[in-house]
């Protein structure tokens, strides 16, 4: 090992203590052509590297910079001096040429520098303390020189902050190796085999603290170990005298040193969470050489450009809280207001409420829920309702609607009885206000839709098909000039009628009420909720396998929808039309549904766009039988518990038939297992149960599989519902033909055998539509054929009668009608032309 060192820095490590782990991440990161270490002051980012050079078996040039090498000359005189340790002819040559300020004297040094490399196997030249270079002509020739390194070549940049270099190039050809903080700070261990190294004993306890306070900083490591056998413990005594000694530090060493500005600056900064550039730029407004003077202050400030912010050190941000009090309260408010706005722009929703709070601006609370839609994200509504929980009594005086907002908090986290005791405590209090007031009128017309949506997802438990009078109470608030500032109407999940008993005509209550709502809603604005009758029609005819009758119905509601840009109803439409025809064996139609469905993403103002779209399409790859498509997202574990409404319990089912399709039934089972003991749509329901009965069947537990059955029968006989069942396909399919044979119970024998020939016909149009779904997009046929199957299927298409082929094949009658339904089956014929054509287009037989 060679290494040639040129004035290297102070250390701030006064013990010195060698780290194996980070001498095996510079052993990786050396293969990389540029190795860029960032970090703040006193983490070690010099003794670490050194520690790999004295085993490196290469050569070293060690370049170390100041402020001084922003003169190109200096620079060249540094650079050059310091190669010329080590090699005399180069560096003569590269001091001959000087700075290479042009392209020939670029190419020049470039052609100097291949052959210099080519005389050693193995180098690594390191520039530290790197973030003193400003020089654009420096840094653009540092550029070139790195993308022109040749192999067994390695440039090691040690800096406080992100370098102003352009690494883009490096990254995309995977030539970059980035060391960061959290990469150089110590880990538990290495703390105790340091302590021990210096025969410091210390309890796990205290070790651990230590590491709680110092996070790692080999810095504050440092002082801790001068002084632990001195005092009788670290709680207490070292760790006070460490921050107080730390402080004095940074008192003296920057404080004491910057303008009356940017300490006041940093003050303010300590009192906001982020710190992206964008940021920094408004409370700085824009002052260039504030923020210049900031940057400059490295060792314990530095700018990371892959993250787009500043990084404030922790202790140093303590030391700054403790002057927060020098500010006055407008410099805090300014600060907050800033702060909150750029939070709200960038959707860091709950450090916004939390600026927003601190001053009091609860208008500006307000307007961060605008074009929220109306199911707030449950941490966000959490953290609302205990933040309005505590807010000031004036404040629902004074700003509109934020009465409103805590309502919503409140249903947006499935807390219906303590939503009703709020909508009622604010309807008392805003009906004392003048009848002419534009508060009273909008705040309880919002109050009425808040509780019309609060009554919809209730009547799931309590049979109370009454929301429909909160809509007219919301509508009637608004019956004159006066306009809403917001209207968020809710719809429910993919099922749309609000019903969760399975008591005969509860459907059609239930729509009935819907079409109370609807029609008061629409006609004041401007089409809202159009369509929902007509698609909640469709909707029952679906379930109840009236097919004709349902795609009418939503074709109508989807036209009325697209009128009025109600686009979560279009999508529900289109879910609708989808399955309808997956039902008929349609595959144009299908592909025609799916590509309306991206049609509302093109607008921004539809939030949930791209969530549902995904659960949409995920719906269809499930049936397909095409998991791997599904979006990853749909993945992952169930989703917490949230109302059967809610987007989450949407985003839940698919999940399941994810988990259906895969064969991953414990997951599912739970799902399903949890949904009984909660509301839950009757559709959705029955769904699951489809489900959980052909998963018991799967799992060859027959018993549980007929139990589940007749469950899911029960509940739905008294509205003449069979979809859910029909939908499975194949595997209700066997499932009622197995029930038929065994099953001794309450469903009766004609429903099993119409559920049995309808599932039968939907799998066949299904398997219809994957051959044609495969087929359009080129994908290779999978089919397997069993001996047997290609035998009769070569019979079929010599033209032999099945008859013919059971007495030629010695096989019984059913035998043969049973292969013959599996060949259909496994390529999507439609009848026995269509089979023949497509086995000899495959060449099959």
């Amino acid at each position: 090992m060679e290494t040639i060192l040129h004035t290297r820095a102070n250390s701030r490590v006064f013990f010195h203590f060698k780290r194996p782990r980070l001498t095996r991440l510079f052993t990786e990161a050396v293969r990389y052509p540029l190795v860029m270490v960032c970090a703040g002051a006193g983490y070690g980012k010099t003794s670490a590297i050194l520690d790999f050079t004295e085993e490196y078996r290469g050569t070293t040039v060690w370049v170390q910079l100041s402020e001084r090498d922003n003169v190109r000359t200096r620079f060249w005189e540094n650079y050059t001096h310091t190669i010329a340790q080590g090699d005399t002819n180069f560096a003569r040559e590269i001091k001959k040429l000087g700075f290479p300020d042009t392209k020939d004297k670029m190419h020049h040094y470039l052609a100097i520098l291949r052959d210099f490399i080519g005389t050693m196997k193995r180098i690594v030249v390191v520039f530290d303390d790197f973030h003193f270079i400003e020089e654009i002509s420096i840094l653009r020739f540092m550029e070139q020189a790195i993308n022109n390194l040749q192999a067994g070549a390695s440039m090691f940049l040690i800096s406080r902050s992100s370098v102003r270099i352009n690494t883009a190039g490096l990254v995309s050809k995977g030539w970059l190796f980035n060391v960061s903080e959290n990469d150089l700070r110590f880990t538990e261990d290495e703390l105790a085999q340091y302590f021990r190294q210096l025969d410091i004993s210390a309890q796990p306890d205290s070790l651990r603290e230590i590491m709680q306070d110092t996070a790692g900083w080999a810095f504050a490591i440092n002082l801790v170990a001068q002084s632990y056998q001195k005092a009788p413990g670290y709680g207490g005594y070292l760790r006070r005298a460490m921050k107080t000694n730390i402080f004095a530090l940074m008192e003296t060493e920057i404080w004491n040193g910057i303008s009356e500005e940017l300490q006041n600056f940093f003050i303010r900064l300590s009192l906001v969470y982020h710190l992206s550039f964008d940021l920094i730029e408004l409370l700085a407004k824009g002052d260039a050489g504030l923020i210049a003077e900031l940057e400059r202050q490295s060792a314990y400030v530095r700018r990371d450009s892959h993250i787009n912010a500043y990084l404030i050190h922790h202790l140093f941000l303590e030391f700054l809280a403790a002057k927060q009090e020098t500010l006055s309260r407008e410099q805090k408010r300014e600060t907050y207001k800033i702060a909150g706005d750029w939070c709200a722009r960038n959707s860091f929703m709950i450090d916004a409420l939390s600026y927003y709070e601190k001053i009091g601006d609860y208008e500006a609370v307000n307007a961060v829920f605008l074009e929220v839609p109306a199911q707030i994200p449950m941490d966000i509504a959490r953290y609302l309702a205990a933040m309005l929980d505590r807010a000031p009594k004036e404040a629902f005086d004074t700003v509109e609607t934020l009465a409103t907002l805590h309502l919503r908090a409140y249903i947006c986290q499935g807390l219906w009885e303590k939503s009703n005791e709020i909508a009622v405590h604010y309807e008392k209090k805003i009906l004392k206000l003048p009848e002419n007031s534009i508060l009273r009128k909008r705040t309880l017309g919002d109050i009425y839709l808040c509780w019309a949506i609060l009554r919809g997802m209730l009547c799931l438990t309590d049979d109370r098909y009454d929301f429909d009078r909160y809509y007219e109470k919301f509508a009637a608030c608004y019956s004159g000039s006066v306009e809403p500032v917001y209207v968020h109407i809710y719809s429910p999940a993919p099922w749309v009628i609000r019903v969760g008993t399975s008591a005969k005509g509860a459907p059609e209550e239930s729509i009935k009420a819907l079409t109370r709502a609807v029609n008061c809603v629409s006609r004041r604005f401007n089409g809202r909720m159009d369509g929902e009758i007509e698609l909640s029609h469709g909707v029952l005819d679906f379930y109840r396998g009236h097919i004709r009758a349902a795609e009418s119905c939503v074709t109508r509601a989807l036209g009325r929808s697209r009128e009025s840009k109600q686009f979560v109803l279009i999508h529900r439409e289109l879910f609708y039309l989808m399955r309808l025809a997956v039902s008929q064996g349609d595959y144009p139609k299908i592909e025609q549904v799916l590509r309306d469905m991206k049609t509302p993403l093109d607008y921004s103002e539809y939030s949930h766009r791209y969530i549902n779209y995904d659960i949409l399409l995920s719906w269809y790859y499930c049936i397909l039988g095409m998991p791997e498509k599904t979006s990853d997202w749909l993945k992952g574990n169930f989703s917490p518990y949230a109302h059967a409404g809610f987007i989450e319990n949407f985003a839940n089912q698919v999940k399941a038939r994810y988990c259906y399709i895969t064969r991953n039934y414990p997951p599912l089972l739970s799902y399903i297992q949890e949904m009984r003991q909660r509301e839950s749509y009757l559709f959705g329901r029955l769904e699951m149960l489809a489900i959980e009965a052909c998963v018991h069947y799967k799992m060859k537990d027959k018993a549980k599989a007929f139990a589940v059955l007749s469950e899911a029968y029960e509940a739905a006989s008294p509205n003449d519902i069979v979809m859910p069942f029909i939908e499975m396909g194949k595997d209700m399919r066997t499932l009622t033909k197995s029930a038929l044979k065994e099953y001794r119970g309450k469903i009766p024998e004609p429903w099993l055998e119409n559920i049995n020939r309808k599932s039968n016909t939907y799998a066949k149009r299904l398997a219809g539509v994957v051959t044609e779904y495969r087929q359009a997009n080129r994908i290779a046929d999978d089919i397997v054929f069993s001996p047997r199957e290609t035998e009769i299927l070569t019979d079929l298409c010599h033209g032999l009668s099945r008859a013919d082929i059971a007495a030629d094949r010695k096989l019984s009658p059913n035998t043969v009608k049973k292969v013959i339904a599996n060949i259909y089956m496994k390529l999507g014929a439609k009848n026995l032309a269509d089979l023949i054509r497509i086995a000899l287009e495959r060449k099959i037989v």
